[in-house]
């Protein structure tokens, strides 16, 4: 798949841009601050819902946009992107006013092919990889981090992991009220009975993602491995190893449990965390709480290896990613590079771009200049050119 066109408006520094842009390769040159990772952030918005970046929704509204006509200030992007078909996507937000102003919110409004859709039927009609500085925070960052990669990878593959996992967040909170409530009355002797519904939906939608997260785990194992030799040039390998807190183990990515075998367990593990979860009164076992970790040669990268190493380590698992994409749905994602080659040394900077070469896929990759890029991806790449006035120029070699 590729994105034909992209249309911006108010989006951040971009008031307005309207661009035709070719499949394969990409490259946008541009000063820091010249809108090179806003260009990114957009394609990678409409393929997740999410910005990358963004804490808010209503951050993505340029600061200069007016109340017109009383619609308040918006953002809007929109696109055309070429799979087996042409489908036509757009996410329009609206910065709240009044109470709404001060609290920060945002309203999105969603269609697909002019047909107004939520925000959960958008996702996987784009299907977009991003790789970018912010990302080795996938292993020194918190581990609410490495749930969101691992959710939004999944998500835009399989549109019933992303439905059953909005069932099950909010399975949790409600569990979570029911426990608050009762640790509250001092009722710590509750029975089973009391906790029963919501023990069951718990356990019917929580099996079902760790089930299918172990499996995604799995796939991106062989595959980032392979990718990793290569890039590290060592014979040390790379496992990607997910911390359950149902099986209470870090499992590895083979012999993979069934999903009976897995509910049979998630229901065991809330008959011993009883009487803890009503004295803390919170849902302590299940994939809201669980965790990736990345050991290469036996050793933990998030606590001992270096930048280059944990960079190698993000690289391999992203490019295993758009394998995995490409695997599911038969067509390649986009590939977003921000600022990335000029972060590599020469040897791995010439690896990634001889595989996003091979790969025949959409790829925009943003640098400052053409020196760290190499000639051969300059000679097969389309080039355009930011400036600080949020506009998008092709730019001739």
């Amino acid at each position: 798949m590729y994105c034909a066109s992209l249309s911006l408006t108010n989006f951040r520094n971009f008031k307005q841009l309207d661009v035709e842009l070719p499949n394969g390769p990409i490259l946008v040159l541009g000063s820091n601050a010249s809108g090179k990772t806003t260009l990114l952030e957009s394609l990678y918005f409409l393929a997740t819902t999410k910005s990358h970046r963004a804490t808010s929704d209503r951050e993505l509204v340029n600061w200069d946009a007016q109340p017109d006509l009383g619609i308040p200030p918006f953002s809007r992007v929109a696109a055309r992107i070429q799979r087996r078909g042409t489908v036509g996507v757009e996410i329009i937000v609206m910065r709240g006013e009044g109470a709404d102003a001060d609290s920060g919110v945002a309203r999105k409004r969603i269609r697909v092919n002019n047909v107004a859709r939520r925000a959960i039927d958008l996702i996987g009609q784009v299907n977009a990889v991003m790789f970018g500085p912010q990302d080795l925070d996938l292993i020194v960052g918190s581990p609410a981090l490495r749930r969101r990669y691992l959710d939004i990878t999944i998500s835009q593959i399989d549109n019933h992991y992303v439905r059953t996992l909005q069932t099950y967040n909010k399975v949790v909170l409600q569990r979570n009220s029911l426990l608050k409530s009762l640790a509250e009355r001092g009722r710590r002797d509750v029975s089973n009975e009391q906790l029963a519904y919501w023990d069951d939906e718990l356990v019917r939608h929580g099996a079902y993602l760790l089930k299918r997260r172990l499996d995604a785990i799995g796939q991106l194992n062989k595959l980032a491995d392979t990718l990793h030799a290569r890039l590290a040039g060592t014979g040390d390998a790379l496992e990607v190893l997910y911390r359950s807190t149902v099986m209470e183990q870090t499992m590895p990515a083979t012999d993979v449990p069934g999903e009976a075998e897995l509910r049979e367990a998630y229901v065991e593990r809330l008959r011993t965390s009883r009487t803890d979860e009503l004295r803390r009164a919170v849902t302590l076992a299940g994939p809201h709480r669980d965790d990736l970790q990345f050991i290469v040669g036996g050793v933990d990268m998030g606590t001992y290896g270096s930048r280059g190493q944990q960079r190698s380590v993000i690289l391999a698992v992203k490019l295993a990613e758009v394998e995995l994409m490409h695997s599911a749905t038969g067509e390649m994602p986009l590939l977003l590079l921000d600022d990335v080659v000029s972060e590599l040394d020469p040897e791995r900077r010439r690896y990634l771009l001889e595989a996003v070469l091979e790969r025949q896929q959409q790829v925009l990759v943003t640098a400052t200049d053409l020196v760290p890029v190499g000639r051969e991806f300059l000679s097969r790449a389309s080039l355009f050119e930011t400036s600080g006035s949020g506009e998008l120029h092709p730019r001739t070699r």
